[in-house]
């Protein structure tokens, strides 16, 4: 079942679902959310020479070398909002600005928007599901497939949707995502740089 708003209105005051930062009115969709970009934008490097084997996963791409993070201000220094353009053809990866937190009896998906989609935008490559037990922001793979530079901004932009869909069965606590050894996203605060990571060192 996908719960409309009515449903997850009632599910987040009821805090099954949550969201941090909390929501702003125009957010709310007929029966899914809109999320807005968050600061950090992160582009992968060419490294000569160097073969990924993305089946062993990304600890290897944890060194800065293989990629260039900028944070972004709320506003730059003659107070207007400050944004990130994105050429054709360019990828990169995006947060968003709320974390969400996902329950053990639902599974939730992120999309792209109509109007962001119309210009050339992606938002994600084959990664749109959020898993049961789910807490941290969403990683937001955006691809630039349209003929024009795009200006992406932090707060304003809201260029993907979640929708939540009720399972028919829970999932076990202790088979929820960030269970695992392998659940390294889980409450993630960059996309190459993984909390679990930073534990074994």
């Amino acid at each position: 079942m996908i719960l409309s708003q009515v449903d997850l209105r009632r599910a987040k005051k009821a805090g099954k679902i949550g969201f941090t930062p909390d929501l702003e009115e125009n957010q709310w969709g007929e029966a899914s959310i809109d999320l807005r970009l968050g600061f950090s934008f992160t582009k992968l490097e060419k490294v000569d020479g160097i073969t990924l084997d993305v089946s062993k996963g990304l600890q290897a791409l944890g060194q800065s070398n293989f990629y260039k993070t900028k944070e972004l201000s709320q506003r730059n220094d003659f107070g207007d909002p400050e944004s990130f353009i994105l050429h054709p053809t360019n990828f990169v990866l995006a947060m968003t600005y709320e974390s969400i937190r996902v329950p053990l009896n639902m599974i939730a998906l992120v999309e792209g928007r109509s109007t962001y989609a119309r210009v050339g935008l992606s938002m994600h490559q084959t990664a749109p599901w959020i898993q049961p037990g789910w807490s941290g922001p969403i990683i937001l793979e955006i691809m630039n497939n349209g003929p024009m530079d795009i200006k992406l901004t932090p707060l304003i932009d809201r260029p993907c949707q979640i929708t939540f869909f009720e399972l028919k069965s829970p999932v076990p606590k202790k088979a929820g995502y960030g269970t695992r050894e392998t659940d390294s996203y889980q409450d993630q605060r960059h996309p190459l740089k993984h909390p679990k990571a930073k534990k074994k060192l």
